[in-house]
């Protein structure tokens, strides 16, 4: 979804404004923990499996098939009982738009959320385009920005599942308000009051929308505020975790562990340097 909050960390992109990244991950391990941002990110398994959590919609992507994460999607990975071998392609899509009637007609759907692709993808001719790109050695090839014109060809062309004729705008509103005022007291209460809904109808709409709970957004959306301080700031992590909305400083470094897998002394450390 377009208002979705960027990574703090900014992507290196290759000259064909791509990047692939290939991984190789033990059993009953994280993949990636619950995350989102605006690139278009394709995950190709091949081998094992990859279990996936996009809030309202779980499940597993196995050996040859793709799924595809279209831009402010939240979604995490892990393994359970098998190992897992995955190719990652992502890029901007926004890279590619140019003044072609074609491309102004439905590139911006995918940015905008206004096209939903099929959950999971099983397609020799996409297989075969993913390994092209992922696996070429002139990465900085034109040949390289072609395949990703035919790779989005192909997904619009066989696997659009949804295509709605309007965003949804009160979602957008949601969001912004929450990435406006994440340091402030807020709860489900005072949001779906200034909105004039019920919390609980509310929480349905902003998980319809989102993939997960407002509360998990605003958490979200205070750790990736408050790691950006950790790195550019020397500021204690007590001062951090208030200026970020948290109620102390241990509870802050609770959830930075659970959701970095790190803790707040590890970037601290890093930034001191």
């Amino acid at each position: 979804m377009k208002n979705f909050k960027k990574e703090l960390t900014p992507v290196s992109y290759s000259a064909a404004a791509i990047k692939v990244l290939h991984f190789n991950v033990k059993e009953n391990s994280f993949c990636f923990g619950m995350h989102w941002h605006d690139r278009l990110e394709i995950i190709r398994v091949k081998d094992g499996k990859i279990n996936i959590d996009c809030g309202l919609k779980k499940f597993s992507v196995k050996k040859d098939e793709i799924t595809v994460f279209q831009p402010g999607t939240a979604h995490g990975g892990a393994t359970f009982d098998s190992s897992v071998e995955y190719d990652v392609l992502m890029f901007d899509v926004r890279s590619f738009y140019n003044d072609t009637e074609i491309c102004k007609k439905i590139l911006p759907k995918i940015f905008e959320g206004s096209v939903k692709f099929e959950r999971l993808i099983f397609d020799e001719e996409i297989l075969k385009c993913l390994d092209k790109i992922c696996y070429t050695a002139a990465p900085d090839s034109m040949e390289i920005t072609s395949l990703v014109y035919k790779l989005l060809h192909l997904l619009f062309d066989k696997h659009v599942s949804e295509e709605k004729r309007e965003a949804d705008n009160k979602a957008k509103l949601f969001i912004k308000y929450i990435e406006e005022n994440f340091a402030l007291d807020l709860s489900t209460a005072s949001i779906s009051a200034k909105f004039g809904y019920t919390p609980a109808h509310f929480c349905r709409k902003f998980k319809e929308a989102t993939g997960i709970p407002p509360t998990t957004y605003i958490k979200i959306c205070r750790l990736e505020e408050g790691l950006k301080l950790l790195k550019d700031t020397d500021m204690t992590v007590g001062e951090i975790s208030m200026l970020c909305g948290f109620s102390d400083a241990n509870y802050f470094t609770r959830c930075f562990k659970e959701h970095y897998k790190l803790p707040p002394s590890y970037y601290r450390k890093k930034q001191a340097k």
